[in-house]
């Protein structure tokens, strides 16, 4: 199962589009290494599968929050702005919680996929012609739908595949979560 996420996950990272060299001084542990804490050497129970996990999952939710900022503010449907707004908070939250996960584990966070264009995470060129877009609640939607499925998708993946319990746990939250944000903005547009 964890072979799932690593595929997953590397699939992510070679849909990205890299801004320049990946820097050598912090490369990736081993799939099936255990992450180690910085406090002399005892097992945090975070392998590299849920440190992966957790990396992609607040690397998407920061950038996901920028799109739902933006529709909180320009939003024409109350409707949709409402929407959004919530969803910026479910992010801010859902993010917290994987990074306290780090934190417990005394590994700091490192945005690996920063400047990537990944399915799902809107891109700041996304976001610039968001602003400008003639029809901004129907460009909204659409990114908004992409995140949904992509974050879903990777969800599915890390609630079968990573082993430690609460980034499992989180990860189980993030299926039903994404599901009903779904449903929901079906219902707006």
């Amino acid at each position: 199962m964890k072979l799932v996420l690593v595929v997953l996950l590397v699939a992510a990272l070679s849909a990205c589009g890299r801004q320049g060299p990946t820097p050598a001084a912090n490369p990736a542990p081993p799939p099936e290494t255990r992450v180690v804490a910085s406090n002399g050497g005892s097992d945090t129970g975070l392998d590299a599968t849920a440190l992966a996990f957790v990396e992609l999952v607040v690397a998407t939710d920061d950038q996901a929050v920028k799109l739902l900022d933006l529709g909180a503010e320009r939003a024409m449907s109350p409707r949709l702005k409402v929407f959004a707004g919530e969803l910026a908070a479910a992010r801010r939250a859902e993010a917290e919680r994987l990074r306290g996960i780090l934190d417990t584990a005394r590994v700091p966070y490192v945005n690996n996929h920063a400047g990537h264009d990944m399915p799902g995470m809107p891109t700041e060129a996304e976001l610039v012609a968001l602003r400008a877009a003639q029809d901004f609640d129907a460009e909204f939607t659409r990114l908004a739908r992409a995140h949904l499925i992509e974050s879903a998708t990777v969800a599915e993946s890390g609630a079968k595949s990573v082993a430690h319990e609460e980034t499992k746990a989180i990860a189980r939250e993030m299926v039903r979560e994404r599901a009903s944000a779904l449903r929901s903005l079906d219902t707006l547009g």
